[in-house]
């Protein structure tokens, strides 16, 4: 495989953060393939789960499985007209550096930071931190997108951890032609290089590929990260041998 920008199709998502990337790449005549974002839209709460926003303090734990599911949550909490600070009281969990970066920026403290993103480390990092005599009977809050449930919460259930769910936002489903293509071509190996520039890459990638785990649709992909935030979350996501994509490393193709 070549390292010419010339020779390689590079794959982004085609959000803000990467625009610059794209730009670079484009005007190096190099062969970019681009994804479209997901769409997100906010759930409008009924009483019974309005109710449980209202009375955090019914609970030991909140859980935050993206920062997708930070930003819903924040502006529900800003709707209702309840400080962060109500939070002081509670523990959280943030699945994944970059969801406790964005829960740092709103200053609210993560207090257990799992490895990877996998159940099995989520439970084990909690049960690591609380003890697993003590984990029983303890009230966590998942929060999380009704389009994309995981097992963690039978996984706590088993533990006899009483978990409530709340679904903050959704994704908007608009599949099309398009999309289909550039899941075949990831699948198919006609990616050379991936490029990661935001976290929410990969809520939509999940999200595409849904009973797939995304470290085998990558395992024949080179993988980038546009900055070291990004680099651990590809880790994060069990995605093997990322490196960091430099522009200044971009081979200008001659005109």
């Amino acid at each position: 495989m070549s390292d010419s920008t010339e020779e390689k199709t590079y794959g982004l998502f085609a959000n803000p953060a990467s625009r610059k990337i794209i730009s670079e790449l484009e005007n190096s005549n190099a062969n970019v393939k681009l994804f479209p974002p997901i769409e997100t839209e906010k759930i409008v709460l009924d009483e019974e789960n309005t109710a449980k926003i209202k009375n955090l303090k019914n609970f030991d734990w909140l859980i935050f499985q993206n920062v997708m599911a930070v930003d819903y949550f924040l502006e529900v909490l800003e709707e209702n007209a309840i400080d962060s600070f109500e939070l002081d009281d509670l523990r959280v969990c943030a699945v994944g550096e970059s969801v406790a970066d964005r829960l740092r920026f709103s200053s609210i403290h993560s207090d257990v930071i799992p490895q990877t993103i996998e159940t099995d480390c989520i439970l084990a990092a909690l049960l690591n931190y609380i003890g697993e005599n003590e984990i029983a009977g303890l009230r966590f809050l998942l929060l999380a997108a009704i389009s994309m449930r995981t097992d963690l919460t039978e996984r706590l259930n088993a533990v006899n951890v009483n978990v409530s769910e709340l679904f903050v936002y959704q994704i908007i489903d608009s599949p099309n032609l398009e999309t289909t293509k550039l899941k075949t071509l990831l699948k198919g190996g006609a990616i050379d290089e991936f490029i990661f520039a935001a976290p929410d890459d990969f809520i939509a990638l999940k999200y595409w590929f849904k009973n797939e785990k995304i470290a085998d649709v990558f395992s024949e992909i080179k993988v980038s990260a546009v900055d070291g935030v990004m680099y651990q979350y590809v880790k994060e996501n069990n995605l093997s041998r990322p490196g960091l994509f430099h522009l200044a490393k971009i081979d200008k193709v001659k005109r």
